[in-house]
């Protein structure tokens, strides 16, 4: 998961939204049949980056729900979980694409 995690970190980071998101769906689909317990925020997070490539596409709709899918699973991401640390700098790089793009986001469906 770590791998995943900074290679998901340096694609949001780059704009590369697509390729965030196949990096850690790789690795969330090894887990995804399990217990594990980040399963959820790992999709979660995908789906975050998912978000603003359909916002690089034009398909804004698409983008708000996925969003949204990427909020409902953020309670999951608390001090101590494995990770913390590289959730924690992920979701700030989303949070501020989010400011960045807070008319599209924040529109009513």
């Amino acid at each position: 998961m770590e791998e995943a995690l900074k290679l998901f970190i340096h694609d949001i980071q780059n704009d590369s939204f697509y390729e965030a998101h196949e990096h850690l769906e790789a690795y969330w689909h090894t887990i995804r049949k399990s217990d594990h317990p980040l399963k959820n925020l790992c999709k979660g997070f995908i789906n975050g980056a998912t978000a603003f490539e359909l916002i690089k596409r034009g398909n804004h709709k698409g983008a708000r729900t996925l969003w949204s899918a990427h909020e409902k699973y953020l309670p999951i991401m608390q001090e101590g979980i494995e990770n913390y640390a590289l959730f924690y700098k992920a979701n700030e790089i989303l949070q501020e694409l989010k400011k960045k793009h807070h008319d599209i986001l924040s529109e009513n469906f």
